[in-house]
């Protein structure tokens, strides 16, 4: 099987996303999809941002997955698909309220809401991951 896209990992500019201490890129684009690692609220220096706030947590994870989309030469609309993972099912309403914030116009991805028992970190209420479509808007 022979292909014509090839895998580049997407690395955003210094200061704009934590760097990755844990072995996983932030984003993979091939040809135009980029698949965007599970973001949660870290800041650029690895601090939990918004402890006990789903709102606060799930706008950072939101800037975490635009720093990415924008690395790769995209934009948040360019967002076709997301997972999230929620530590408490009860706060679905927060997450999408914060949803209807970063997609004001109605044009959601598609998406798909789970409770996780435990995410990756202590205090981490919400981890999003996202697949885009580069220059699909």
């Amino acid at each position: 099987m022979q292909t014509t896209s090839t895998k580049q990992v997407i690395t955003p500019p210094e200061g704009k996303i934590h760097r990755l201490p844990w072995p996983y890129s932030h984003g993979i684009a091939v040809g135009n999809l980029l698949f965007i690692a599970g973001q949660v609220a870290l800041d650029e220096d690895l601090r939990l941002v918004g402890p006990g706030d789903i709102e606060v947590q799930a706008r950072q994870a939101w800037e975490n997955i635009r720093t990415v989309v924008v690395a790769a030469g995209g934009k948040i609309t360019d967002v076709v698909k997301v997972t999230t993972y929620l530590a408490d099912l009860a706060d679905i309403d927060g997450l999408h309220k914060v949803r209807r914030e970063i997609f004001p116009d109605g044009d959601y991805p598609v998406a798909t809401v789970t409770e996780a028992k435990r995410l990756g970190l202590p205090g981490l209420l919400v981890e999003i991951e996202a697949t885009a479509v580069i220059g699909s808007t």
